[in-house]
């Protein structure tokens, strides 16, 4: 036997033509999107280990691409919120589908406690999933090595909200997505997925509820014009003389 051949024998080596069962072994959740769930090799959300979402601003609907998985979720097991950018509205997330009494929402006051608070959880085996937002926050690689490590260990899915200035520095996450907002659609670029195919795009639509639309000219509003100011004026002037011309005796 070649040196060759008995290196392309270990189980270890991965080739691009093959797909990873790795990923298979610790589970996935459908995404609620075909395109997306074709390109995930494993077939949907990998539901342990870290997922990394960079996008630089909330509200493009980022949530909205983990509502049908999140929610599928919170019907057994908590989903924890640990310093999202805005508070989440409990009658939003109860019409998505969130079991309400399964939402954990965590806020600490530095990147310390954020983190020993991320890694607890992900170790405590009782969370469906960990979104963590950590913004521009650059992390150490001993910091997400830890994260991933412990979500990976302990079945959990760990969403780490990220800015896109922290593409260029390497992480142990095994899939990372890069997000962006068009008009009607959201973007998505998978530039990292482990033991899967990388650099898909995919243009997916955004909810109807997110976005702005603008009514055509002809059901605009039209306010009335209010008087003049003078014909007021005049008004009261010829008001007040009336109140105030003597009265004329005729004998």
């Amino acid at each position: 036997m070649s040196e060759i051949t008995h290196l392309l024998e270990n189980p270890r080596l991965w080739r691009g033509s093959q797909r990873n069962t790795t990923a298979a072994a610790h589970g996935s959740i459908k995404s609620g999107y075909s395109a997306l769930d074709r390109a995930l090799h494993s077939g949907g959300w990998p539901v342990a280990g870290s997922t990394e979402l960079l996008c630089d601003y909330s509200g493009i609907g980022e949530l909205s691409l983990l509502t049908p998985a999140l929610s599928s979720l919170s019907q057994q097991q908590t989903i924890v919120w640990l310093n999202p950018p805005f508070r989440p509205s409990a009658p939003a997330l109860k019409q998505a589908g969130f079991r309400l009494n399964h939402c954990l929402f965590i806020e600490t006051s530095s990147l310390t406690e954020q983190l020993w608070a991320g890694e607890e959880l992900l170790r405590s085996a009782t969370c469906a999933a960990v979104l963590n937002w950590t913004g521009r926050q650059r992390l150490s690689d001993r910091d997400l090595r830890r994260l991933q490590l412990a979500a990976r260990e302990h079945h959990c899915w760990h969403i780490h909200f990220r800015s896109e200035n922290c593409r260029q520095q390497s992480s142990p996450a095994p899939l990372r997505i890069r997000l962006q907002a068009g008009e009607q659609q959201l973007a998505l670029e998978l530039f990292k997925q482990s033991g899967g195919p990388s650099g898909q795009q995919l243009v997916l639509p955004r909810k109807p509820f997110l976005l702005h639309q603008q009514q055509p000219p002809s059901l605009w509003p039209v306010a009335r014009k209010p008087l003049r100011r003078k014909s007021r004026l005049r008004l009261a002037q010829t008001r007040s003389r009336a109140q105030t011309a003597p009265l004329l005796e005729i004998h």
